[in-house]
């Protein structure tokens, strides 16, 4: 009767080998489900890629695929990402021509959530109409409910001591900016100034 043999040593290669048998060199493993039995609990040194990416060539962890392989399994991690964008302070009806002092944006995405940062600073602008804004932003919201609201604080701005809220609506890459009035309670923010510098940091749900 043939046999299988596994053989090696703590120093080298472990092998599976089969002796010649005539008619065929195909060794078939059989198709029920079994358990993979290991002495350890597996440890990986470099990284592993999942849903067809490509493993990374540096340090270690997981590798997602470019275009994310939606689970429809609520407990199934099948997205991470790590970037930056360029906020772009706009108006509603037309953008102002703004100089930026800071225009910095990034972003980790996690699953169906990403966590956003910025810091935008406008140094002069002229022209532009309608409530301000905040576009550019790296994933689309939630098309099937508001994806969030945030509050924050800027300085040197035309509701200067007053909080102001931040806020995204649903299927849209822009953050609406409001402010408290003690009279009418929060409403969009009337116009940017010059030297308007405003710092968020925010999470917000996206389509996937």
């Amino acid at each position: 009767m043939s046999s299988i043999v596994v053989s090696g040593d703590t120093s080298g290669t472990v092998t599976l080998s089969a002796p010649a048998v005539a008619g065929t060199t195909t060794l078939t493993l059989p198709t029920t489900t079994g358990t993979l039995a290991t002495l350890t609990t597996p440890s990986f040194a470099t990284t592993i890629g999942v849903g067809g990416a490509t493993a990374s060539a540096s340090g270690s962890g997981i590798s997602f695929p470019a275009t994310q392989s939606t689970s429809s399994n609520a407990n199934t991690l099948d997205d991470y990402e790590e970037g930056t964008f360029t906020p772009v302070a706009s108006q509603t009806s037309s953008n102002p021509t703004v100089t930026y002092a800071n225009q910095t944006g990034s972003y980790v995405k996690v699953g169906n959530t990403v966590t956003i940062h910025i810091r935008l600073g406008l140094s002069t602008l002229s022209g532009g109409s309608g409530n301000p804004q905040i576009t550019g932003l790296p994933f689309a919201s939630s098309a099937s409910s508001d994806a969030g609201i945030m509050f924050m604080q800027a300085n040197n701005n035309n509701t200067s001591g007053r909080y102001l809220m931040g806020y995204i609506g649903t299927n849209v890459t822009k953050l609406e900016i409001y402010s408290n009035d003690p009279a009418s309670g929060f409403a969009q923010l009337g116009s940017y100034s010059s030297n308007w510098t405003v710092i968020i940091g925010f999470s917000y749900i996206t389509n996937t």
